[in-house]
């Protein structure tokens, strides 16, 4: 366990200094106007890396998303907002959140996590491109090619810490990475955001054992 959790602390100090193009937030190193400012967030974010990584050591899965919304943002873990962290206090016992507003949600992250939470396989969740992407309005937006190029790293040690588990791309970005690279296993699930849901939860239903 001591050696898994070495690999963990420095994943996590990797990603604490990593630096990309503008229009980026990096959940775990920068901090902005919505965050709580009575708390230090970003070591919030980075605790709540760190002991989710590890409780979910023996997963099965590997679910690989685009890239962060506003759901990491707050909790520093891949699809899990403020409202799924306080929705399930049995799966999230310990963890704290980080925004002024104490419930943020993601829609994302509420139907990943509600297809997920009761299943007897684990998952451990991340990103292809680990940073929060947007417009200058601060909506969302697709990660650019030199952008996942840019965090390519990072996602390699991910995989090669969680190398004995299946990964799942969800949606088109993972899945062109994951080939594109050459890095694992080319099985893939529909996006449950923009009208996928119901697609995505069909396809989940392969992975689930109840």
């Amino acid at each position: 366990m001591k050696y898994f959790e070495g690999k963990i602390d420095t994943l996590i100090d990797k990603l604490s200094h990593f630096v990309s193009v503008n229009q980026v937030f990096n959940p775990w190193k920068d901090t902005d106007e919505t965050d709580n400012p009575s708390v230090d967030a970003v070591l919030i974010r980075r605790e709540n890396l760190k002991k989710y990584l590890i409780k979910h050591k023996n997963a099965k899965y590997i679910l690989l998303a685009e890239s962060p919304s506003y759901g990491c943002h707050y909790t520093g873990i891949a699809m899990t907002s403020e409202e799924v962290v306080h929705k399930y206090p049995e799966i999230f016992n310990g963890y704290k959140t980080t925004s002024l507003y104490g419930n943020v949600k993601e829609k994302t992250a509420a139907i990943v996590w509600d297809v997920i939470k009761d299943s007897e396989k684990d998952f451990v969740l991340w990103n292809t491109f680990v940073l929060q992407t947007y417009k200058n309005n601060f909506s969302p937006r697709k990660p650019k090619a030199k952008e996942i190029a840019s965090g390519l790293e990072i996602l390699k040690d991910f995989l090669e810490i969680f190398h004995d588990k299946e990964i799942i791309s969800v949606g088109k970005t993972a899945q062109n990475t994951i080939v594109k690279y050459n890095l694992g296993n080319d099985v893939y699930v529909r996006h449950p955001s923009c009208g996928g849901e119901n697609i995505f939860r069909n396809q989940m239903q392969r992975f689930l054992d109840y």
